[in-house]
C-alpha cells in the first residue's frame, strides 16, 4: 500500500496524464494558462498524498512494535488499553459537564457537546470503546481459569466492561451504539461461559446446596439486568442526545452522508481505474458536490472508507485490500475455529475477531481506520490474531 501511495507521486508524460479520467477540468485550466505539457502524477492533490504517504510511518511503527511481542505480553499490552478507553470515557464525562468550551476538548476541530474522550469524533470514541470491550472479557476469562483467583483484578474488569458499555449509548453515535450491543452480548457469553466451567470444574454445580446454587443463577442473570438498570437511570437524568434518542428520532435519510452518496458513487465511477490519489477526497469531492447539498461545515469523507479507498487508491488498492482480507480471514481459519467462544486461557482469536469485524463494520458508515491511534490498535490486532509470536525459550 505504501509503495503505491508513492507511485501515486510519481509524475508522469502530459499524453498519458491527459488520457486518465476524471481530469478534464484541470486539462481546461492549463491550457487556458497555456501550459498544456506539464508533467502531473496520478494524484490530484500531490501534498495530501504525500501526508497520506509519511502517514504510513503510524502503522509501520505498530507492525514493527506489534511483531516482536510474544505472547505472554499480550495480558499487560490490552490491560493498558483497557485503561486508556477508561480514562477517555472518563474525560468524555468530564468534557459534558464542562460544557462546549470545557478545556478537556484537545482539538480545535471536534464534536462539542459530546463526549470524544481523546478523539475528535464521538463516532470514533464510541466505536473504539466497543472494540476493547471484548478484550476486557478476554481478560476476565483468564482471570476465571486462574487457579489462584485475584478478586480485585476481575472485579475492575467487571467495571471497565460496564463503563465501556455504558458509554457506547450515553455518547450518541448510533455505530457506536450498535457496535456496543454486540461487543457486550459476546462478552457476556464469554465470561458466562468461562465461569460455568470454573463452576463445574470445581464441583458446585453437581452436589452444590440449593442455596448456591440460587446465587449461581442471580450472578448469572445479574450483569445485563444491572447494566439496564444503569442505562435506565443515566438516561433518566440525561436531558442529552444519545445513541437511543437519534436512532428513534433522527430520520437517517436527513443525514448528509446518505443524501451525499449518489455524489460519491459518481465520483467512484470515473477514478476506480487508478485512483484520485490518497488523502484526496474533500478536495475532489469539491468538483462534484451538488448545490443543493452545500452547506456551511464541509465533507472531509465519504464516510463509507471501502468506498473511499476505491475512488482514492483505484483497482490497485482494492486488489491490495482484497488480499489482506483474504491473508487475514485464512490466517484465522488457519488457528482453527473450534471453541471460539468458549476458548482457554490466552485465546485471542474470538476477542481480537470480533475487534477486527467492529472496526470493519463501522467503516462502511464512516472513517475510524483513519485515525492513527486507531490504526495502530488495528495493526497490533491484526498480527497478534493471525501470526502470533510464541515466547523464547532461554536456555542455559
Amino acid at each position: 500500500l505504501t509503495v503505491w501511495i508513492a507511485l501515486q507521486l510519481v509524475p508522469l508524460p502530459p499524453a498519458l496524464w491527459h488520457s486518465l479520467p476524471g481530469r478534464e477540468a484541470i486539462i481546461s485550466i492549463d491550457r487556458l494558462l497555456g501550459q498544456p505539457d506539464i508533467w502531473r502524477p496520478i494524484s490530484m492533490t500531490p501534498s495530501l498524498t504525500m501526508n497520506s504517504l509519511l502517514g504510513m510511518t503510524v502503522p509501520a511503527a505498530a507492525l514493527l512494535l506489534a511483531a516482536g511481542v510474544e505472547t505472554n505480553d499480550y495480558p499487560p499490552l490490552m490491560l493498558a488499553i483497557i485503561a486508556m478507553a477508561c480514562f477517555g470515557a472518563a474525560l468524555g464525562m468530564v468534557q459534558i459537564l464542562g460544557g462546549s468550551s470545557s478545556p478537556a476538548y484537545l482539538y480545535r476541530i471536534t464534536n462539542t457537546d459530546s463526549m470524544v474522550g481523546l478523539f475528535a469524533n464521538r463516532n470514533h470514541h464510541a466505536v473504539f470503546l466497543a472494540c476493547v470491550i471484548p478484550i476486557a472479557a478476554m481478560l476476565l476469562r483468564d482471570e476465571l481459569q486462574r487457579r489462584r483467583q485475584r478478586k480485585p483484578v476481575q472485579g475492575g474488569l467487571v467495571l471497565a466492561i460496564m463503563l465501556l458499555t455504558v458509554m457506547t449509548v450515553l455518547i450518541g453515535s448510533r455505530a457506536g451504539f450498535a457496535a456496543g450491543v454486540v461487543a457486550f452480548a459476546f462478552a457476556y457469553a464469554i465470561v458466562l461461559t468461562a465461569w460455568r466451567t470454573a463452576y463445574v470444574e470445581r464441583g458446585l454445580s453437581v452436589k452444590a446446596p440449593s442455596s448456591r446454587i440460587s446465587v449461581w443463577r442471580w450472578l448469572t442473570y445479574s450483569p445485563p439486568v444491572l447494566l439496564a438498570a444503569l442505562l435506565g437511570t443515566a438516561l433518566w437524568f440525561s436531558s442529552r442526545t444519545t445513541s437511543i434518542t437519534r436512532v428513534i428520532g433522527n430520520d437517517v435519510g436527513d443525514d448528509l452522508r446518505v443524501k451525499a452518496w449518489p455524489t460519491v458513487q459518481s465520483m467512484i465511477e470515473t477514478y476506480w481505474n487508478f485512483g484520485s490519489g490518497f488523502g484526496s477526497f474533500p478536495e475532489v469531492y469539491k468538483m462534484f458536490e451538488p448545490d443543493h447539498l452545500l452547506h456551511p461545515s464541509y465533507f472531509n469523507r465519504a464516510h463509507n472508507d471501502w468506498a473511499e479507498l476505491v475512488m482514492t487508491g483505484g483497482l490497485p488498492a482494492t486488489v491490495i485490500l482484497v488480499a489482506a482480507v483474504a491473508w487475514i480471514v485464512r490466517s484465522f481459519f488457519a488457528r482453527g475455529a473450534r471453541n471460539l467462544l468458549k476458548g482457554y486461557r490466552g485465546d485471542v482469536r474470538l476477542p481480537f475477531a470480533l475487534s477486527i469485524a467492529i472496526l470493519s463494520a463501522a467503516s462502511i458508515v464512516d472513517y475510524p481506520l483513519r485515525v492513527p491511534s486507531i490504526q495502530a490498535f488495528a495493526v497490533m490486532l491484526i498480527v497478534f490474531l493471525c501470526c502470533p509470536r510464541a515466547p523464547r525459550v532461554e536456555r542455559n
